[in-house]
């Protein structure tokens, strides 16, 4: 299994980021072939900072989440700020 972490900072408007996350990015990330999960991550203390985990069976549908994710948010540039951090590699203990 590979996974993908993207980190976001700058979040301003959260509850509006997820309900759209939830409605047309996760449906996206499922049709990705090998798709095991997907979490959105609230961490920022006062709601400025988020992190997703995506989970794929090959490392090519890690690869594929990072572009499907850079696409989604260059779609929508007044919702969410690009990723400050985004990395994939093989998970080691699941």
């Amino acid at each position: 299994m590979y996974a993908t972490l993207r980190q976001y900072e700058g979040i301003e408007n959260a509850a509006e980021i997820i309900k759209e996350v939830a409605a047309s990015f996760l449906p996206a990330q499922k049709n990705i072939p090998g798709f095991v999960s997907y979490c959105f991550v609230d961490v920022g203390e006062s709601g400025g900072r988020m992190i997703s985990l995506s989970v794929f069976t090959s490392k090519e549908g890690a690869v594929e989440s990072n572009r499907l994710a850079a696409a989604w948010v260059a779609q929508h540039p007044n919702l969410i700020p690009p990723a400050t951090n985004a990395e994939e590699g093989p998970v080691v203990v699941s």
